[in-house]
């Protein structure tokens, strides 16, 4: 596999090694590794400095190869590259043990987290009906006030999806799925 990830050309390394579902069948085995460790220590005792210790530390491992992605070839970076760095995050984080972990806890926060995805569906469409309405009526407003205006009606509008469609969906799936 590594002899083919090296040998691969440059314009087909998204395709084959990034994109592709068989490619990425490893990530899911790491992904599974990383379960079955996490559940083998996740009643250990770790102290609050030491959990906050933990996070940090993985967080500028991240950056550490983050910032040295310019010497990795980019077949490495688009599969294994990230393995390592990532799983720490996961399985350091899932522990929630440290004060990054609390800071993250903000119910603020969660609830961004929890409408991202609606966001994520619903920020293209608002910015491409906001800009054909601008050329349509001609409005002229300033970017510091379109771009907040936007973030804000994208927000509203992602939690109204979550709260009145996707959280009542997920229940009524949820709900047919444990049905006996």
């Amino acid at each position: 596999m590594l002899t083919g990830m090296h040998l691969t050309a440059e314009e087909q390394i998204k395709a084959y090694w990034y994109v592709n579902p068989i490619t990425r069948l490893p990530d899911f085995f790491v992904g599974v590794l990383l379960y079955q460790f996490y559940r083998s220590i996740f009643n250990k005792k770790i102290s609050y400095s030491t959990g906050t210790l933990l996070e940090i530390g993985v967080v500028i491992l991240f950056f550490v190869f983050y910032f040295c992605t310019a010497d990795i070839p980019k077949v490495y970076r688009y599969s294994c590259y990230y393995w390592l760095p990532v799983s720490l995050v996961i399985l350091i984080f899932a522990l929630q043990r440290g004060y990054i972990s609390r800071l993250l806890s903000n119910r603020v926060l969660v609830i961004g987290g929890e409408i991202s995805y609606s966001f994520y569906l619903i920020h293209l469409f608002i910015i491409l009906t906001y800009t054909q309405m601008a050329t349509l009526y001609q409005w002229h407003m300033h970017w510091m006030i379109s771009v907040p205006v936007i973030f804000c009606i994208t927000i509203a509008l992602s939690l109204l999806s979550y709260y009145y469609f996707e959280k009542p969906a997920n229940r009524w799936v949820k709900r047919i799925l444990t049905k006996k």
